[in-house]
């Protein structure tokens, strides 16, 4: 009997969910509304068990004048606690099923959806022959799986913020004066981009379309843009740590509408935004200021006797780090190097240096830079090269690097096709 159950209950919660979700924002007020202007909202009214009221009505009855009021004020405070948090846990419920019922609600059309994609037997719910972006309008609703991290000024921002303390003897007034600004502009909100998984924007006669990744061919791949949409995220609405969801690069679902579509340049701070409707120049201007200046404090900072690299992005530097370097020794040498070769001595390098006793990044680096070189010549039976020629391939290596932060930090225009939306929810 159990068994049958079981199975009843499992085929009852399939037909009446869809896939699995596990959220880690959403936007209770927009779920609400957006669900009551389909005309499937409704009001639930939600009732505490009467023997919970009985029993919390009793304990209070049982609190003797003798006690005291700061007695009978603590018990007061204990229910009011305990009934708050019972009522937290099933608005988180509600709130899930309601955006369930949004989700499957036949009166909500979504541009751009999960049922377009192919799965991996290779069918598809809804065939997509494209969507022209003309067509893509304010308030409409798309459901796309991207690669979302937070924008690079509120990393640099936050991550600098979370210093500030323990160093303050290194943060001039200058400083101070900026990460106030930024704080206060930014307020309660968390912007983010995310880069769309499975489309890509190409130019056609008539426009540009929004395409299936992979339905392009070589042609269309080479000139396409990549898909991204920008977002200001309720911090109240996030239900993880935005540190450790919203830096890592990972890969959500986001449920949204659109707000405005083809956006050059996207500002995330209220003061830029203001000055942007005065000048677009200066707002330009005020941005780069900004993600400089917070460039300078971050890198002084690193640069801290025992102090190793905390910056949420270090892993990519020191990728591009590598990855150069490589570049300047095949040159060197005349030498062309694999992926899984470059991978091999990567890890050869890495398995033979220690790192901890250096006292700096500089140190670090060259530790590490040296060991790479070293685990080179020995996969490829190459001459040694002196110390000197190490130091130049490294500043080389150093220049190139530095320039391409400044172009992925800066530059927000190149190859994009920016969508700016609302974010409802986003979940994986």
């Amino acid at each position: 009997m159990y068994s049958v159950v079981s199975r009843l209950q499992r085929w009852l919660a399939n037909n009446q969910f869809d896939d699995l979700r596990e959220f880690v924002y959403l936007d209770e007020i927009s779920v609400r509304s957006l669900l009551a202007s389909t005309g499937e909202g409704g009001i639930v009214t939600e009732t505490v068990n009467e023997e919970m009221r009985r029993r919390r009505s009793g304990s209070s009855v049982g609190c003797s004048a003798s006690a005291g009021p700061a007695s009978v004020n603590a018990k007061v405070s204990e229910e009011s606690e305990h009934q708050r948090t019972t009522v937290e846990t099933r608005n988180y419920d509600l709130i899930q099923s309601k955006f369930t019922r949004l989700y499957k609600s036949d009166v909500v059309e979504k541009k751009l959806s999960l049922d377009q994609i192919p799965k991996k037997d290779g069918s598809v719910d809804e065939p997509f022959s494209g969507l022209a972006t003309y067509e893509l309008t304010r308030g409409d609703v798309v459901e796309l799986r991207v690669n979302i991290s937070a924008n690079l000024l509120f990393r640099l921002y936050r991550t600098i913020d979370y210093f500030a303390d323990a160093f303050e003897d290194q943060i001039d007034s200058d400083t101070e004066e900026m990460l106030e600004l930024i704080g206060n502009s930014l307020g309660n909100r968390i912007p983010v981009v995310g880069k769309a998984v499975d489309y890509k924007v190409v130019d056609e006669e008539d426009g540009k379309t929004i395409k299936s990744s992979a339905e392009l061919d070589s042609d269309e791949k080479e000139d396409a843009e990549d898909l991204e949409v920008v977002t200001l995220l309720n911090l109240d609405s996030l239900w993880v740590d935005p540190i450790q969801t919203l830096f890592n690069n990972d890969r959500f679902v986001v449920y949204c509408r659109v707000e405005d579509v083809d956006i050059d340049r996207w500002y995330p701070l209220k003061v830029t935004r203001a000055v942007n409707s005065l000048s677009e120049a200066a707002a330009e201007n005020l941005n780069r200021e900004f993600e400089r200046g917070l460039q300078d404090v971050r890198n002084q900072l690193s640069e801290i006797q025992n102090f190793t690299d905390w910056s949420t992005d270090s892993a990519a530097q020191w990728g591009r780090d590598i990855q150069q370097y490589t570049k300047s020794l095949e040159v060197e040498y005349d030498q062309d190097v694999s992926e899984d070769e470059q991978e091999q001595l990567i890890v050869e390098a890495l398995g033979t240096v220690d790192v901890g006793d250096e006292v700096s990044q500089t140190a670090e680096r060259k530790k590490v830079l040296n060991a790479y070189t070293d685990s080179f010549i020995e996969m490829f039976d190459l001459d040694p090269i002196s110390d000197e020629k190490r130091q130049q391939l490294r500043s080389d290596a150093s220049e190139t690097v530095g320039a391409g932060d400044q172009i992925d930090g800066l530059d927000e225009s190149s190859n994009v096709f920016r969508i700016e939306a609302k974010t409802v929810a986003m979940y994986w």
